[in-house]
């Protein structure tokens, strides 16, 4: 990647970033917020905005013909982006004075990224293993196919069933810049964290919670660690050798994913939860937030954005839309708000409703429950807080020492007795708190009594009742999928827990100056705060030494160097099919076992292939994809094995191969004269053990 080349992609970001400021500026004017926090929250969403506007028109369009992407879907990006510049601009210098205060956002956004790219520049840059490969084939594709509706890069005719409007959001920009997608793909990977921890101060400080607060709640959800690190530091693992899978998978068995955001941003996996992470908390931070009609729109907008990129955040989503709507008004209005809200919406997934996706099974309710210390461990310091500080807000509560004993006592003791009857601690702990707070917002009060919770306090009990709700989903209930018993909570028990995160994390932060104000036990309260916040930074802790040592080979941001040492002429050939390859060419290369190598020429290359990882499509697909999968698998071993010509020909042709890959991989599977109908073709390119030949016939 060239320095003019980074250069642009820098630009069309500020470019995306500049019109969502004038958006945010001009929806924000008028806004009864002190200037310095509306200003926050303007930089703060710019970016995340400007990139779900400059995306959604061809999107849009998508719904109902094939949108060309150089022609149509870029064009309508920028026109959008200079809609929003011009209809905003004007209102930009007002709501952004020149004050050094102003560099709060931009320093932590500058910092997390550097960070990022910091730990990238090692071995975490290589695309390869666990699920990158895959990430990467939507990344490349999307960055290479002529159109949209997308079409599957790993089954060639046919449209792409897995969710990818949030990679969308991201190879839009990096395409308009001609990033390379193995330099694309890390630079989003550092952009991730660093939007979201810049999305986390501008929620906090758009729900009037103060600066300093505010910076502690950005980066505690993107660097915040769990305390099974340091549990395990405490059992006698070395902090730079931590077991970062283990932390990662605490609940029941090895097969229920616990991922949280520093794990998922430190492993480079571009999943749809890793790509929506910034929009989901951006949609936290501005729901409900601007009262007129205009903010009803962008709110619609944002959550058909998250959903459509992930729809595993729609329970989140739905808990953030009625939590930030409960936060800005009384009862009544915030439910109308919140219905009105999924009218513009439902416009906005017009395209998510009109494409193939996985299937939804239904759901199925659970009977046992997920254990306290598995919840406990995992959530750490982000169930701390918003408990101390519930437990103190019920205090106060009421005048009269008595009254303020049985508010405190009455919540947890109503847990305990949830757990007793159903054995679940963690639905049980939720509902107490939830109970809690719904208490709080809800009571009457009389002359002389303390008010109801408002402002920042009111949302960051909202927040942190609506994460620990979300973390209680599980216990409930489970969404069917086709994984087996053995891993039947996996995809709820992940999802469920990653959108609590920013819900405890920022609803916390929130909540953090009165569960530090107490004036009795003042003294064991911040000692309990202060060690959990200790515990947090196990993991961060062990990242940054783990990278400081790191003597092995530095890729810089380079995804494929793995692949100029292992195989150059892989390498070569992915260069040749950029450069070469024509228009609507179907690449055949051998398929294999997932987490493999295999698949690699076309998700470097961006071009479809006949077969990528079967298990995948079948996830994607359903049992009825079987058939079809299999067919495939067959044909290729043909294409690679059989002597006679005209019925490779035919099988050539009907996938519409153009172009046929040679490597190491092929000849290891099917024998060094794999392709032994090379001769009847043109040999467009070689390379070491590399060839690719070209189709004409």
């Amino acid at each position: 990647m060239t320095v003019p080349t980074a250069l642009l992609f820098a630009f069309v970001l500020l470019l995306a970033g500049a019109s969502g400021a004038a958006v945010l500026a001009r929806l924000f004017r008028g806004d009864e917020a002190d200037l310095d926090s509306r200003a926050d929250a303007v930089l703060a969403f710019a970016v995340p905005v400007g990139l779900v506007l400059a995306a959604m028109p061809g999107w849009l369009l998508s719904s109902f013909f094939y949108v060309p992407i150089v022609r149509l879907a870029l064009p309508l990006a920028f026109l959008a982006l200079t809609g929003g510049l011009l209809w905003g601009g004007a209102d930009l210098p007002a709501v952004l004075p020149r004050t050094r205060a102003r560099l709060v956002p931009i320093a932590i956004f500058f910092g997390v990224f550097l960070f990022f790219l910091w730990i990238r520049w090692a071995n975490f840059a290589e695309i390869r293993q666990t699920e990158k490969p895959m990430d990467f084939a939507v990344l490349s594709g999307l960055m290479t196919t002529t159109r949209l509706p997308f079409p599957d890069p790993w089954l060639s005719g046919e449209r792409f069933p897995y969710y990818h409007f949030g990679t969308y959001l991201f190879a839009l920009p990096a395409r308009a810049a001609r990033v390379p997608s193995e330099y694309a793909y890390n630079l989003v990977a550092a952009l991730l964290p660093a939007l979201a921890a810049v999305a986390g101060f501008g929620a906090i400080r758009a729900r009037r919670g103060g600066t300093a607060i505010a910076v502690f709640g950005g980066l505690l959800l993107v660097l915040g660690g769990t305390f099974d690190g340091a549990r395990q530091f405490l059992s006698g693992k070395p902090l730079v050798d931590l077991d970062w899978w283990v932390s990662s998978r605490r609940v029941e068995n090895p097969n229920t994913i616990t991922e949280w955001p520093l794990f998922t941003f430190r492993l480079g996996d571009l999943h749809p939860h890793a790509v929506t992470f910034p929009f989901l908390v951006t949609l936290l931070g501005l729901a409900g937030r601007i009262g007129r009609v205009s903010g009803t729109l962008l709110d619609g907008l944002l959550l058909a954005a998250v959903v459509s990129a992930n729809p595993w955040d729609l329970p989140a989503s739905l808990l953030i839309l009625g939590a930030g709507n409960l936060a800005e008004r009384d009862f009544r209005p915030a439910f109308i708000r919140s219905l009105a809200t999924l009218l513009p919406a439902a416009l906005f997934l017009l395209p998510f409703a009109r494409s193939p996706r996985p299937a939804f099974n239904g759901l199925s309710w659970w009977k046992e429950g997920t254990g306290a210390a598995d919840a406990f461990l995992h959530f750490g310091v982000l169930a701390v807080i918003p408990a101390l500080a519930l437990g103190i807000a019920l205090v106060r509560s009421q005048t009269r020492a008595d009254r303020s004993l049985v508010a405190a006592c009455a919540f947890p003791a109503l847990a305990l007795a949830l757990v007793v009857l159903t054995k679940k601690p963690v639905f049980s702990l939720a509902a107490g708190f939830a109970a809690g707070v719904a208490w709080l917002l809800l009571r009457e009060t009389g002359p002389g009594e303390p008010e109801r919770p408002a402002g920042a306090l009111r949302a960051g009990l909202l927040l942190a009742a609506s994460g620990a709700v979300l973390a209680a989903v599980p216990d409930v209930v489970l969404v069917s999928d086709s994984y087996g018993a053995s891993m039947r909570r996996m995809n709820t028990v992940f999802k469920c827990f990653m959108g609590a995160w920013p819900l405890l994390a920022l609803g916390g932060a929130l909540l953090l100056p009165l569960a530090l104000a107490s004036r009795h036990a003042r003294v064991f309260i911040r000692v309990a705060v202060v060690a959990a916040l200790v515990a947090a930074l196990a993991h961060p802790l062990s990242a940054i030494w783990f990278r400081a040592k790191w003597n092995g080979p530095l890729d810089g941001l380079d995804g494929l160097r793995w692949m100029a040492r292992e195989a150059p002429g892989d390498r070569e050939s992915v260069f040749w099919l950029r450069t070469h390859a024509v228009e609507g060419a179907v690449l055949a290369e051998a398929t294999g076992n997932a987490y493999s190598d295999y698949g690699r020429i076309g998700a470097a290359s961006g071009l479809p292939i006949v077969l990528g990882w079967e298990n995948h499509e079948g996830l994607w697909r359903g049992g009825g994809s079987v058939a079809e999968t299999s067919a495939r698998k067959r044909d290729l071993k043909l294409i690679y094995t059989s002597e006679e010509f005209e019925g490779v020909l035919k099988l050539l042709h009907q996938y519409q191969v153009r172009y046929v890959f040679v490597g190491a991989l092929e000849k290891r599977d099917f024998g060094p004269n794999a392709f032994p109908m090379r001769a009847n073709f043109r040999r467009a390119f070689a390379s070491g053990d590399a060839a690719i030949f070209e189709i004409l016939k």
